[in-house]
């Protein structure tokens, strides 16, 4: 046979975009840490740069024209500058900026490397983490961050377009975090007072925010269990983002007691990725259901049918859908009232 006889017919651009994911991802976080995109807001030479940041300047003009070409920086007249990507998500002085989730999604690749040993049923005990030890303070503002990249305006709009919304006097965030939907719904309804629930150690990042966006007395929080603890009552909305993410067998009171908290004609919103009927697409949600198991036995992620399930055994009727999705977000709002 002649080697030019047969032709792969296929393209192999997928295999090599994985493979130089994590040289490109090195690369990003090398400048992060270097505080490139911050020195960057005004244009600058090799010599400039190299000499603010303290680097070797040859390498440091290869750098450079690497993150030209991974469309970061721009250059121009031989100098150079941020590009609207950069200056959007990697200036520490934009509100939409990206650097801690980026690098806790970077840190993952511990939790990856562990795959081939789980699959054979063996897991280091030390990557057996309790859900409460993954909410420390850098993840919940790393999960702020997150929700700046557009998923937090996509929900608020679309929430804040339904009657029952702007009726509402008294909303709870479920396992609010950092409280910003809180203090954005708060924003939308000025007659709204949100009280964000988390766990008690949680709630202190969340008053840094309140006080960030001058929503004290309109947002409030209480610290808790979901799980183990009375959420209160009397509530018109209960909003819950990313948090229902426990097992069914965990979760099987906790839609009971939301109905039992919510005044009659109330809502249930929730707003989670999940995972189509077969629980092989998304792409995004299959990766986080992977993931989230090298970490314990104590997640699930839902299929929008088996969440609609758990709202009808509680009693919530009416229930329906917003699809709020990005490429990189597969996110639904699912919605249940009480009554009637």
């Amino acid at each position: 046979m002649k080697l030019l006889d047969t032709d792969p017919k296929l393209n192999s651009d997928l295999l090599d975009g994985m493979i130089k994911g994590c040289e490109k991802s090195r690369i990003l976080f090398t400048a992060l840490d270097l505080g490139l995109f911050d020195l960057l807001d005004e244009s600058m030479t090799v010599e400039d740069i190299s000499s603010n940041i303290k680097t070797d300047i040859k390498l440091t003009g290869k750098f450079l024209n690497t993150l030209v070409a991974m469309q970061f920086l721009n250059k121009d007249d031989g100098k150079y500058s941020n590009t609207g990507l950069a200056s959007t998500f990697l200036v520490k002085s934009s509100p939409f900026y990206q650097a801690q989730i980026l690098r806790l999604s970077g840190n993952m690749s511990h939790d990856w490397s562990i795959l081939g040993s789980a699959l054979k049923g063996d897991v280091p005990e030390e990557n057996e983490k309790k859900i409460e030890d993954v909410f420390d303070p850098n993840f919940i503002h790393a999960m702020a961050q997150g929700s700046m990249r557009g998923s937090l305006h996509r929900t608020v709009n679309e929430v804040s377009a339904l009657p029952e919304f702007n009726n509402a006097k008294k909303l709870l965030d479920l396992g609010g975090g950092h409280g910003l939907y809180s203090i954005a719904f708060a924003q939308k309804n000025p007659g709204l007072n949100a009280t964000v629930f988390d766990l008690p150690h949680v709630t202190r990042v969340t008053k840094e925010y309140i006080e960030r966006y001058d929503m004290n007395g309109r947002v409030n929080v209480t610290g808790g269990d979901l799980l183990e603890n009375e959420i209160g009552d009397g509530y018109d909305i209960i909003f819950a983002s990313d948090v229902l993410y426990r097992k069914p067998d965990a979760l099987s009171g906790v839609f009971n007691k939301l109905y039992g908290a919510l005044n009659n004609d109330g809502s249930v919103m929730l707003k989670h990725w999940i995972l189509n009927e077969d629980r092989t697409a998304p792409p995004t949600s299959v990766l986080f259901d992977l993931m989230l198991s090298l970490r314990g036995d104590w997640h699930h992620i839902y299929t929008k049918n088996e969440y609609i399930t758990l709202l009808q055994d509680a009693g919530f009727s009416n229930i329906h859908t917003l699809d709020i999705s990005s490429q990189t977000s597969p996110s639904v709002i699912i919605i249940g009232n009480k009554g009637a």
